[in-house]
């Protein structure tokens, strides 16, 4: 069964908001709406450049599978954005990780993007939609911006191949920490030892989701299973669109420290990395 999120504006305050674990998708207090401009949209803007890694290997950014709705041309967009119903989908996500960044479709494709990245990895951005206790790899937008999907991702609960039981022995519905066991993803095949080895003794593991952090058994399992640091964020991550919206799509981030979602927008950073407030973390334990 489809997961998904309760109906309810971008806009709401208090504890809604907080229980139904919305992003909020604002302009910021002094943006402007801009132009229309065409359909497509750039997504080869320069990447944010990535702090000093304390171990040598690479960053790789994988962000959900969330298509935009048929119906949201980018005059739909920009209302539903003016009114508070919006949520960010794939070209927003892809458009604050920068370029090189991965659309995956589900737990198994995300394991298959590390094993398929050259190289050592250092430090892993995953942005998606979540509410508490469930990060999403894929969903649906509602056409008229009042809600969406989690189809598939990662549980605290059992459930088939996702991370549930970081202890379990077997790949499935009693969970992924199997070791040495293969399956096979798009014709590779491979286990978790392979998945693990991927990552450098001091590689991090970043959830840019809403309540990505609100969860800390869930953020325990994930460092369990990859045996790495694991970092999320407890507020509400706010996209505070550009004011060329939606011809650019450089959102900057924030985390949702006021009432109203769009008065947290003066300290949103345009470059992801710097988004260094209201983190929490999980460190690994040996299984």
């Amino acid at each position: 069964m489809a997961g998904s999120r309760m109906p309810g504006p971008l806009g709401m305050s208090g504890d809604a908001e907080e229980s139904q674990g919305l992003e909020s998708g604002v302009l910021g207090a002094s943006a402007q709406p801009g132009p229309i401009g065409n359909e497509g949209i750039p997504l080869d803007a320069p990447a944010p450049a990535a702090p000093k890694a304390a171990d040598t290997g690479v960053e790789l950014n994988l962000v959900a599978n969330y298509p935009k709705p048929a119906s949201w041309t980018l005059a739909k967009e920009k209302e539903l954005i003016g009114a508070n119903t919006w949520f960010p989908h794939s070209l927003d996500f892809q458009a604050v990780a920068g370029k090189g960044s991965q659309v995956i479709s589900s737990p198994e494709d995300f394991l298959l993007k590390i094993i398929q990245t050259k190289g050592s990895i250092n430090r892993l951005n995953f942005f998606s939609h979540g509410v508490t206790g469930k990060i999403a790899m894929s969903g649906t937008m509602d056409p008229n911006g009042q809600f969406v999907t989690l189809d598939t991702g990662w549980t605290g609960v059992i459930g088939a191949k996702r991370i549930a039981d970081p202890y379990a022995k077997t790949w499935g519905d009693s969970g992924e920490d199997s070791g040495s066991v293969k399956i096979q993803v798009g014709g590779t095949s491979f286990s978790l030892d392979d998945v693990r080895a991927k990552f450098t003794s001091t590689a991090e593991i970043w959830l840019y989701i809403c309540h990505g952090g609100t969860d800390p058994m869930l953020l325990q399992n994930i460092s369990n299973t990859f045996q790495a640091t694991v970092k999320g964020f407890t507020k509400i991550i706010v996209y505070c669109a550009p004011q060329n919206f939606p011809t650019s799509r450089n959102h900057k981030v924030a985390t949702k420290t006021t009432e109203k979602a769009s008065d947290s927008c003066p300290s949103a950073v345009s470059d992801f990395h710097q988004l260094t407030v209201n983190v929490t973390a999980a460190s690994p334990k040996k299984p």
